[in-house]
């Protein structure tokens, strides 16, 4: 089986690098500026914020010699791009937990002399808005001591929101900022603060000159899982491709391509953002009845129950086993999964989840020691699955490693 912790030969990567980078980067309407401050040579560490499923290969594509990049183990699934994504210098990571394999891979290719590139939000966006950098990442740069290039993609969040089905075409403009040498005495606030400003980005008010699309409001649910308006939560839909329409109250909001939206009949258009920051509010999670009937603990409560989700397991990387549809619930102690088909109910309590992380737009996932509880949700905001689950762990006293 394919080692993907051995380096590749380089020789596929450097004929993709000069054969498809003028196509590839007229394709998605690629525009670099400061390239000239990647070192031309030798090692260093590249790092950049993620709101595009493909920014790792947007910014690869402007550098003008092979590059390494940690990326999503969700990439590494099927042979044909596992081998495709390794013979292009990119390696698998772990998320929602510290996985140490990949951290030491990542020091031994800079140790090599070569270039690399990592996302410090450990993730990617959802609102457009650069994420939190983890605290890890300061240790890793003292660790390292090469020089540190920030890279900050604008235009990329509007060309393909995480919540949307669909890409736009507009351009997208990334800046390389000179590079930077922190030593071993540097603090860990002061090497933060300096990735925080040379990445952060908001894109809700990036200024687009041309974009193309259609049906800028499919998927927007996702993202805006209560109705601004009632506060009723799943109640918008999508009306139309460019309309959201609450069922509880009927209020129809209209959506444009540059990701801001309006009341209808309203002028004034908003970012979509600003509707997305009122989605979680910490006097409305509240406990739900017990319909089912669920066996629970005598202080235990519900906080979130699901539409119909399939959990799938994966008890050896990367092969998947589909467990069976059914309903997953939240309590303020566990997730606890429902089987429609034999009743069964699984338990997944807190104390016993190493971390979670959301795949996609329509995937949310818990890690165990051995195993992972992977919940594909068709119908239902993984986000707000997201959010409502770090607030109730975190309530309860309850911490997710750092990854």
């Amino acid at each position: 089986m394919l080692d993907l912790f051995k380096l590749p030969r380089l020789y596929w990567k450097r004929l993709v690098l000069w054969g498809f980078q003028p196509f590839y980067i007229r394709y998605f309407k690629l525009k670099a500026v400061g390239l000239e401050n990647v070192p031309k040579e030798g090692s260093c560490l590249i790092v950049a914020n993620h709101s595009h499923l493909l920014d790792p290969f947007f910014i690869g594509a402007l550098i003008r010699r092979p590059i390494f990049q940690m990326a999503s183990n969700e990439f590494f699934r099927k042979p044909l791009v596992r081998r495709f994504m390794w013979a292009m210098g990119a390696f698998p990571r772990k998320k929602g937990f510290t996985d140490f394999k990949s951290i030491k891979h990542a020091i031994h290719i800079v140790r090599e002399g070569h270039p690399l590139v990592i996302y410090p939000e450990g993730g990617r966006n959802w609102d457009g808005e650069t994420l939190p950098i983890l605290r890890s990442i300061a240790k890793l740069v003292k660790l390292l001591g090469v020089p540190l290039v920030t890279v900050v993609s604008k235009g990329n969040y509007i060309t393909y929101p995480r919540w949307a089905d669909k890409r736009r075409k507009s351009p997208i403009v990334i800046h390389y900022s000179k590079p930077v040498i922190f030593g071993r005495k540097s603090t860990d606030d002061e090497i933060i603060e300096h990735i925080r400003k040379g990445i952060y980005n908001n894109d809700n008010y990036t200024d687009v000159k041309r974009i193309r699309g259609k049906n800028p409001a499919r998927g927007l649910w996702r993202l805006l899982w209560r109705c601004p308006n009632c506060r009723t939560i799943d109640a918008l839909s999508e009306s139309d491709g460019r309309f959201l329409r609450c069922s509880e109250c009927g209020k129809r909001y209209e959506v444009d391509l540059r990701c801001s939206m309006r009341e209808e009949g309203d002028g004034k258009w908003r970012a979509i953002k600003e509707y997305s920051d009122t989605m979680f509010r910490e006097e409305e999670v509240t406990p739900l009845a017990n319909e089912r009937e669920l066996e629970l603990a005598p202080d235990e409560q519900i906080y979130l129950r699901s539409k119909k989700v399939e959990l799938l397991h994966e008890p050896v990387y990367p092969n998947l086993e589909k467990e069976g549809d059914g309903i997953l619930y939240l309590t303020d102690r566990r997730l606890i999964f429902e089987n429609e088909e034999n009743g069964a109910v699984t338990s997944y309590p807190f104390e016993l989840i190493r971390g979670r992380s959301t795949e996609r737009n329509n995937i949310f996932q818990v890690i165990m020691e051995e195993d992972i509880a992977r919940f594909i949700m068709s119908e239902e905001s993984c986000y707000k699955w997201e959010v409502v689950y770090d607030h109730i762990r975190r309530r309860g006293g309850y911490k997710d490693e750092e990854y």
